[in-house]
């Protein structure tokens, strides 16, 4: 595996654990909402759970992908991580009021 390529891996890699850490975060903030939030929060992570494993498996296929491939391989990752940003993203600004109101 060439160096660009495995610095390239363990940079998602990274990105995957902090994105994991966000998501476990906006689910302890979730148990402290109230039920009908709550619930609509619980659909969005699962949905966010969801981009999470299937970007973990675009992540496997890179590693196995061969030099020819990777780059098509990485084209597709990034949509992928983009996505899972964009919905960590807007779920915690559409919570972020209620979550300031219930933290004061």
């Amino acid at each position: 595996m060439s160096e660009i390529k495995q610095a390239y891996i363990e940079e998602l890699e990274q990105r995957l654990n902090d994105w994991w850490n966000e998501i476990r975060i906006l689910e302890a903030r979730m148990k402290k909402a109230n039920i009908d939030s709550g619930h609509k929060m619980f659909l969005q992570i699962q949905a966010l759970r969801q981009q999470r494993d299937d970007t973990k498996a675009q992540l496997q296929a890179l590693r196995e992908s061969s030099h020819s491939e990777w780059r098509q391989v990485k084209d597709e990752l990034e949509k992928a991580w983009s996505g899972l940003r964009v919905g960590l993203d807007q779920m915690a600004k559409g919570f972020a009021h209620e979550w300031d109101e219930r933290d004061s």
